[in-house]
């Protein structure tokens, strides 16, 4: 089975091992991806893929520079020929399951990826999506084309740059072998300062297009024993064995790691570039050709399916169902491979193909705008349901001006202010983003009062001073916001944070696995830290810090956690007309946090602080409600909505 390619311009040499290859790259994304055992490090194929992409589009762009055919027209056309038939293809049928079954925010945030993919930018939406309140990834049907993304900007770009290095093969590597050596320090780099941007964007990493790109450069002669040949492939396939079974989502990656895969790629490349290699024969073997030749739309197809079936379902897949839309996806690709990329590769002409494609990036471009505009067409579901899930956007309404703030905002004075326009700012709310939950009820509190207050929130910070959390900006940010506390003018200290979350270091119910460690300085030479120890450590550091200083403090302990979105939960039910209450159990309430009201009851009698209990105007008869009157009372999945958080207003009336 051989690759077709336009019959104007000769490809270069088939190698049906990088076909081979190509499927030891999508079936370790495709089981990651559908949570089989031991794939944890499946996402690593991504970068396989890039490597060997970079190998074959510098191959086929110098080759026909040497001979004087390359033109940038062709080059774009192959481009569009290849990627958008089976690209809008998809589009089309997963932008009608998305009108058919996602809720309205769900639409909303998917026409908004509809509208970065018909850009070819959707890595950079889903970077700068990538926030505090953002969505599980595995609720974005589109989220795996920022890679494609990727390497279209790489197509733009690329071979711009190869026409301006010129003919010379020594400024060629120099130019390949630069822009290598930037692009993995930048990786390295934004693992540190900005581990999304790192992962999507380009910058971060051309670096392994490059090595692809370098070898296909000639910068690595070949090696002219066969046994050494042997084991360099051998020792390729491994490397990719060790990224696919041995990385985790948990590890820093790219950066330094993405080595393991991306070297591995390329091991395996030059390794069998003979035609005659064990390793490479082994790869020929027609299963593998075939899944490699299908490749593409498997990876646009197996997402989408598995993102809608969960979203349908709402849980997780059991195996079975795995195996079961694994197959499905298989199928599809199948079909989209021979039915709509084989056919564009062969019959289109260059005249047509150019309309049609501006045409298809308009019309994805249009429906994506109209949905957006449209708020994600709430219109098609019933009223009750609207009213349901319109509590998702709940909040509080100066969210995105007033959190999460910095040290750098702390300081330059840019704490929203709360309450009745006064003099000076008397009160300070200060906390995560459970205290900005509570800033409309704090917020009516001091109207009333006559008060003004500060609000001052940062991203999973708890406000706990001289402790570190995995957040780099969350100690800076409580050390600006203690000089803000300790002012003259500010009488009462309000302390509201997810505070079981932090002492334990544990996610709530459905939330991704992992632990939260908390260090201050007298853990630092301990590890593993006791977080109890120095969440009480932390916590009467800075009750302590502020008594002294004369001010009052009132601890708003933990909101009830849920463990599953509110509102989408509801709506659910309600369309299945279940008639049933549901709530969170008051005894798993109290057991999470038991240790922190332990500590809150300690820091009672020792410093006279005053200590809110959501749970009296939450939980009654044994259970905590999570909607009242048919409405939600939380936007998600631990964090009350502005309807909810009304809620508390009595118990707060008496703090100023």
């Amino acid at each position: 089975m051989r690759l077709t390619q336009p019959a104007t311009h000769p490809a270069p040499k088939y190698r049906p091992e990088i076909d081979g290859l190509r499927a030891l790259a999508i079936l370790p994304v495709v089981f990651f991806h559908y949570r089989l055992p031991y794939f944890r490090g499946g996402f690593a194929g991504v970068d396989v893929f890039f490597v060997i992409s970079g190998y074959l589009i510098t191959s086929l762009i110098t080759g026909e520079m040497d001979k004087g055919r390359f033109t940038l027209l062709e080059f774009y056309v192959r481009r569009i020929r290849r990627i958008f038939p089976a690209l809008f293809f998809m589009l089309i049928v997963a932008t009608a399951a998305a009108y058919i079954l996602l809720f309205p925010v769900d639409l909303l945030r998917y026409a908004k990826s509809l509208l970065a993919t018909a850009g070819f930018a959707s890595n950079f939406a889903f970077w700068q999506e990538a926030g505090y309140f953002d969505v599980a990834s595995d609720q974005k049907p589109l989220l795996h084309l920022w890679s494609i993304a990727v390497e279209e900007q790489f197509y733009l770009l690329f071979p711009v740059f190869l026409l301006i290095l010129g003919k010379n093969a020594r400024v060629r590597r120099a130019g390949i072998a630069a822009i290598l050596l930037l692009s993995f320090g930048l990786s390295v780099w934004g693992l540190g300062h900005d581990r999304d941007a790192a992962f999507y964007l380009l910058p971060a990493r051309a670096w392994e297009l490059m090595l692809g790109a370098i070898l296909a450069a000639g910068a690595v002669p070949a090696l002219r024993n066969a046994a050494i040949r042997e084991c360099e492939a051998g020792a390729g396939i491994v490397l990719i064995a060790v990224a696919v079974f041995g990385l985790s989502p948990q590890m820093p990656f790219p950066g330094p790691l993405a080595l393991i895969p991306c070297l591995g790629a390329a091991l395996v490349l030059h390794g069998t570039q003979s035609g005659n290699s064990v390793v490479g024969k082994a790869l020929s073997v027609r299963p593998l050709v075939f899944i490699g030749l299908i490749s593409y739309s498997l990876y646009l197809w197996h997402w989408p399916i598995y993102v809608f079936s969960r979203y349908v379902l709402f849980r997780e897949l059991t195996g079975w169902e795995s195996v079961v839309l694994i197959a499905v996806s298989f199928a599809a690709a199948v079909m989209s491979w021979r039915f709509v990329e084989m056919p564009f590769r062969r019959t289109v002409a260059r005249i047509r193909l150019l309309p049609a494609a501006a045409a298809a990036m308009a019309a994805a471009f249009g429906v994506g705008a109209f949905a957006s505009a449209a708020d994600g067409l709430p219109q098609r579901l019933p009223l009750r349901l609207q009213r349901i899930l319109a509590e998702q956007d709940d909040h509080e309404p100066r969210i995105e001006r007033c959190f999460p703030l910095t040290a750098r905002d702390v300081e330059a004075g840019r704490p929203c202010t709360l309450g009745a326009a006064a003099d000076a700012p008397s009160f300070l709310l200060w906390g995560d983003s459970h205290a900005d939950a509570i800033v409309p009820p704090v917020e009516q509190i001091a109207s009333r009062a006559g008060r003004e207050g500060l609000f001052a929130g940062g991203a999973s910070c708890v406000p706990l001073l001289g402790v570190t959390t995995p957040a780099p900006t969350c100690r800076p940010f409580n050390d600006a916001v203690e000089k803000l506390a300790l002012s003259a003018g500010i009488h009462e200290v309000i302390l509201e944070a997810r505070w079981a979350k932090y002492a334990d270091g544990e996610p709530y119910g459905a939330e991704p696995r992992g632990h939260i460690v908390l260090r201050d300085d007298q853990s630092a030479g301990t590890p593993p830290a006791d977080n109890h120890a120095v969440f009480a450590r932390g916590l009467e550091r800075t009750i302590r810090a502020l008594t002294q200083a004369g001010k009052k403090v009132i601890l708003v302990a933990s909101i009830p956690e849920v463990g599953w979105p509110v509102p989408a939960v509801l709506a659910r039910r309600a369309l299945a007309r279940d008639r049933g209450t549901v709530s969170v159990s008051f005894a798993a309430y109290m057991q999470r946090q038991s240790f922190v009201l332990a500590v809150f009851s300690r820091m009672h009698r020792l410093y006279g602080v005053t200590v809110i209990y959501p749970h009296e105007a939450l939980c009654a008869n044994g259970s905590c409600a999570v909607s009242l009157n048919g409405i939600p009372l939380y936007r998600d999945e631990h964090h009350l909505s502005v309807y909810g958080a009304l809620r508390l207003e009595p118990l707060l009336k008496g703090i100023l």
